[in-house]
């Protein structure tokens, strides 16, 4: 996850306390999947060398300016975020703002709060960073009622930018300004990167009961991996309750825990990688063999929990015109139902979307597992057709 260039926005930083911005590049570092922030509010409160108290009041101000959100329950989400792939290019869709050293340190947040806006607008906002890539403003922008900056004159504007100068390679000219890029200086700072899906990868396991103190950093990165193609294939829910299933398996069939274990459960500098082997590979095919599985358990499940919710509705429906008061009851009870229905068979649709986008390259791990899979209800049938037709094809060609 990378920073959203609004987040840098001027006009939104004119209120932040210099506390309330280290929050804010903070969240974006560890936000993961979705925004999702895998941290807890002490570990945040731990992190900024602060009380949970205060970082507690920070994120309300933040929730009420809609820069983050909880769900239904309670886990934080981040909302400027930028999601980008591994070695994907930048395009006018995904581009996104670098968090600089130089954004925390103490001789930049010491300058006036004008200059620091100025500076942060122009290098995330903007992304002046960009090789070649440089930006024009007209002074008059920047100063009144409606400029960038909270100034009222040109003379004031002027010493922003002659100050702003320390950190941005700019040219001033009567009306207008060229900003080129950022000094050298303040790029070798480094910049903070993203740990983000590390963090949500080692939250996940710890729910599961992993020792994650013994765990190689590198297997975290490899089942980092497999996370994100499914993230970016079918979004946060579908890929987090997969992820969780599959580490569910993991814990409760001893054989497969055994040798996944003893894939992860190593020193970074034991694996093998070379070019006749790679262990690191390994782990990630190994890891998204139990995923595709794990789909299958998933989907059994959300069917058990179909058949229970249509037994609810049928039985309220049953006994709707009893009574006045019973009636308005079961009412409840019948639109509560359906809308679990609706939800399930969302879910459902969207394994038979996923199952029929792998089927085209897989079709025998399908083939080897259709005796389960024709078991699952509706939602589920385009699947069930495609394997019906291979399995007519084979027999047709063995004849």
């Amino acid at each position: 996850m990378k920073h959203h260039p609004d987040l840098f926005d001027a006009r939104t930083l004119y209120n932040d306390t210099r506390l309330l911005f280290k929050l804010k590049l903070l969240l974006g570092t560890v936000c993961a999947y979705g925004g999702e922030v895998p941290l807890s509010q002490g570990e945040l409160a731990k992190r900024m060398g602060t009380s949970t108290y205060r970082i507690r009041i920070l994120l309300q101000k933040l929730d009420l300016e809609g820069i983050i959100h909880y769900n239904e329950i309670g886990i934080l989400f981040f909302n400027r975020y930028t999601f980008v792939r591994d070695q994907e290019e930048m395009t006018p869709t995904n581009l996104y703002a670098k968090n600089f050293v130089f954004f925390t340190c103490d001789e930049f947040l010491a300058e006036d709060r004008n200059v620091q806006r100025f500076v942060l607008h122009y290098v995330g906002k903007e992304l002046v960073y960009i090789p070649r890539n440089f930006r024009w403003g007209y002074v008059s922008d920047l100063y009144g009622p409606t400029g960038l900056l909270n100034i009222r004159t040109p003379k004031e504007a002027k010493q922003v930018l002659l100050k702003a100068s320390k950190y941005l390679n700019i040219k001033i000219h009567t009306e207008n300004f060229q900003v080129l890029n950022v000094h050298q200086k303040w790029i070798a700072m480094g910049e903070v990167f993203s740990e983000g899906a590390e963090l949500w990868v080692q939250k996940q396991l710890k729910k599961h009961r992993f020792c994650c103190e013994f765990l190689s950093r590198k297997a975290v990165w490899q089942m980092a991996k497999v996370m994100e193609d499914y993230y970016v294939k079918f979004g946060y829910e579908y890929a987090t309750d997969i992820f969780d299933n599959a580490l569910y398996r993991i814990q409760h069939n001893k054989m497969r825990s055994q040798t996944f274990l003893n894939m992860i459960y190593k020193d970074d500098s034991d694996y093998i990688v070379n070019d006749e082997k790679n262990e690191l590979d390994e782990i990630s095919a190994y890891f998204r063999s139990i995923m595709e599985s794990a789909e299958l358990n998933y989907a059994v499940q959300l069917s058990v929990e179909l058949d229970h919710v249509q037994q609810q509705k049928q039985m309220a429906e049953t006994i709707l015109f009893t009574n006045e008061e019973i009636s308005d009851i079961n009412q409840k009870v019948i639109e509560k139902t359906e809308k679990q229905q609706g939800l399930i068979w969302d879910k459902l649709r969207l394994i038979n979307l996923c199952w029929l986008n792998r089927f085209r390259s897989h079709p025998e791990w399908f083939v080897e597992r259709y005796y389960q899979i024709k078991t699952l209800p509706a939602p589920i049938l385009e699947i069930k057709l495609e394997i019906e037709k291979f399995i007519s094809k084979r027999k047709s060609k063995a004849v």
